[in-house]
Formats: structure tokens, C-alpha cells, sequence
């Protein structure tokens, strides 16, 4: 593996460990607060950690984004390392505020000699995830920093997120929708759909039972793919008692369009606050 570029970015990539070391990848944690305690995402807060206390939290956790300060300080140690060359790929800037703390890091690294290329992926998450993947991958066949760049600038269009959320009371908690809508949406038992476009979230459906919603999921997702050949699908979920709905899922995409899924991915603390347990997530990626 050509070392020369380093690729960065932040942990709500969602990869496995497995490719974190293979394309010898640099996570910068994100930050949890958790009743007044603040927590690395990954570190000293882990996925298995997190979940099982959601229940038991006694106020709805915070999230903040890596700072400038801390994703320098990964440029200044890649380049120590012999890197020349730095990608550092983060969750949609709409969404957080990690990509305009990597800009602010990188004018700071380009002044001391360092390059950065930032790429916003528009996305989080294992669509966070493909590019990186596919980053590590044609860093391998020796591409360069603007070519990597480049390429994922255009591929992140083809990328398409979904979201089932099984529950508003995060949301609520979190100040995402009032009080009343929640109240309503309980009593009702609605379960927002949402996906990710150009990389802002929105709401597409609101479903009444889980199996209406993956439903409808699948049938936005086989929109968007329309006259396309899908070149990977990948599942992510929050934890609980989903594991029909994740066989399903897979079933759904064999059939569909003749690949077999991405092995399904845990969700970061991160995206877990907002979604709460039992959530369920797909990533559509064209070829």
C-alpha cells in the first residue's frame, strides 16, 4: 500500500475495523456528552457501550464535531510520517460541522507546507464509508491527491441514504420535532423515512408499521437506481430486536438487484442519539 497519501476522517464513517487498518485510515473521534460526561465516539464511548445504556441516560446525549485544532494535529502526524499528500473526507458539511473544521485545518496545514485536499461526501455513515473504501482503493493503483479528490467529488452523487426511525422520542429530546408533533406521532405510531440528498436529510414517508416503511424504503431506493446497475447495498441499524427485518433487508436486495449485501453495520453513537434504538438504515451506491 503507497503510504504517500494519508486519508482522514471522522468516526461516523461506520467502517469496520477490518478496513480501517487495511487502507490504514485515520479516524478523528467525534464527541458525545452523556449527562454532563464527555466521551470520545469510538474510545472511551463504544457502540456496544452506548446502546445498552441509551434506556438508562437520564438526558438525551449531545454531539459535537472534531475541532480544527484536533483534525491539524492528524495532518501534522501523517506528514511526520512521510505522508505528501493528505485526504481528509468527512459527513455532509450540511449536517455537521466537521468539514468546515477540516477546511479550517487545512489552510492552517497548507501554510506549513502541508497538503490537504477536504472532500465533503455529502453523506455519513457507510455512504461516508464507500468513499473512503474506494479512496484506499485507487490510492493502491497510485493515484494522486486530485484524482482521488476529484473522483469522489463526482461518486458521491450516486450515493443515495435511508433511514427508518423507529421511534420520535429522540427527536423530540433532541429538539428535531416539537413536542406535540411527537406526542402525535406516538399515539399514532408513525416512523419517519428519511434520506439523505445532496447531502441534507428530509423526510419522504411516514410510515405506520415497520414492514410499511422498509417498504417504502425499497421502493425510493429502486427509483433512484432505475436503469442503473447498483454496485453495492449496504445495511445499518441501531440496536434491538430487528433481526427479522435485517434478513428481510437482505433477501430485499439479493433479489433486487443480484449482490449481496455489505454485512450489516452498527451505527455510531453519533447517528444513534438522533435515530434511538431499533432504527434501521440502507446505502444504495451506483455503479
Amino acid at each position: 500500500m503507497d503510504d504517500m497519501i494519508k486519508i482522514v476522517t471522522d468516526s461516523t464513517c461506520d467502517l469496520t475495523p477490518e478496513s480501517i487498518e487495511k487502507y490504514g485510515i485515520h479516524v478523528e473521534p467525534m464527541l458525545v456528552e452523556i449527562d454532563g460526561v464527555t466521551y470520545r465516539d469510538g474510545i472511551e464511548m463504544t457502540r456496544d457501550k452506548f446502546f445498552d445504556g441509551l434506556p438508562r441516560f437520564r438526558d438525551i446525549p449531545k454531539t459535537a464535531a472534531c475541532s480544527p485544532g484536533s483534525l491539524l494535529e492528524a495532518y501534522r502526524a501523517a506528514h511526520r510520517a512521510g505522508a505528501t499528500g493528505i485526504l481528509s473526507v468527512h459527513i455532509s458539511a450540511r449536517l455537521s460541522g466537521v468539514c468546515a473544521a477540516a477546511n479550517i485545518a487545512a489552510e492552517d496545514a497548507r501554510a506549513e507546507g502541508i497538503d490537504v485536499r477536504v472532500v465533503d461526501s455529502m453523506s455519513l455513515s457507510m455512504g461516508l464509508g464507500y468513499l473512503l473504501e474506494l479512496a484506499g482503493e485507487m490510492r493502491e493503483k497510485g493515484a494522486t491527491l486530485a484524482e482521488i479528490g476529484d473522483a469522489l467529488d463526482a461518486k458521491r452523487l450516486e450515493i443515495r441514504m435511508y433511514a427508518l426511525i423507529d421511534t420520535l422520542t429522540y427527536l423530540r429530546k433532541g429538539g428535531r420535532v416539537s413536542n406535540l408533533s411527537a406526542f402525535v406521532g406516538e399515539l399514532l405510531k408513525i416512523k419517519p423515512l428519511v434520506h439523505v440528498k445532496d447531502g441534507l436529510i428530509t423526510t419522504i414517508d411516514k410510515a405506520r408499521t415497520r414492514s410499511q416503511g422498509i417498504d417504502r424504503m425499497f421502493e425510493d431506493a429502486v427509483r433512484f437506481a432505475a436503469g442503473r446497475k447498483v454496485l453495492s447495498a449496504s445495511i445499518m441499524h441501531s440496536t434491538g430486536p430487528i433481526e427479522r427485518d435485517l434478513q428481510d433487508m437482505a433477501s430485499r436486495i439479493r433479489t433486487l438487484w443480484g449482490i449481496e449485501p455489505v454485512a450489516p453495520r452498527v451505527v455510531t453513537p453519533i447517528i444513534g442519539t438522533h435515530t434511538g434504538p431499533a432504527g434501521l438504515g440502507l446505502v444504495v451506491i451506483l455503479a
